[in-house]
């Protein structure tokens, strides 16, 4: 793995990806010890947590932008989850597609541009209510220590 004293941070980079837990080989970024320093604090940080979210708090201020894949440990494969801070909205490109325009979704919340798949919407929300009822993250945290 590489140290991250020797990270190169873009720091004219539009925003920093990280995937905060890698399941093949076990690795999983600890956000006490994470690096923060070495990203501008103006640049918009985007996580994929779906191998790690349920598991334990996140610190919510220090990221623009989280996805998750359900199925990993929320509920049914099909359905994403997107948390977005609200200055990520209306910043799209002109080419951006329709789909990828959050602002679009955001303000037109009963138009769909494509069919959702609600069961696996319906079975995340009703896995996710049920870890709610178990003690929520507190629960899980313990679960996995």
């Amino acid at each position: 793995m590489v140290d991250a004293a020797d990270w190169k941070v873009d720091k004219d980079a539009s925003f920093f990806y990280m995937c905060s837990n890698e399941t093949v080989n076990g690795f999983e970024f600890d956000e006490e010890r994470f690096p923060w320093h070495l990203i501008p604090d103006d640049m918009p940080i985007i996580a994929d947590m779906s191998s790690n979210v349920g598991t334990k708090p996140i610190r919510w201020d220090k990221y623009a932008m989280i996805f998750m894949g359900a199925q990993k440990n929320l509920g049914a494969a099909g359905c994403t989850i997107m948390i977005i801070r609200d200055d990520l909205f209306g910043h799209a490109e002109k080419d951006c597609p329709i789909l990828c325009d959050w602002a679009l979704h955001e303000k037109s919340p009963d138009t769909y541009y494509n069919t959702p798949a609600i069961y696996p919407m319906y079975v995340t929300g009703m896995n996710v209510s049920y870890m709610n009822e178990m003690g929520g993250i507190n629960h899980y945290e313990n679960l996995a220590s």
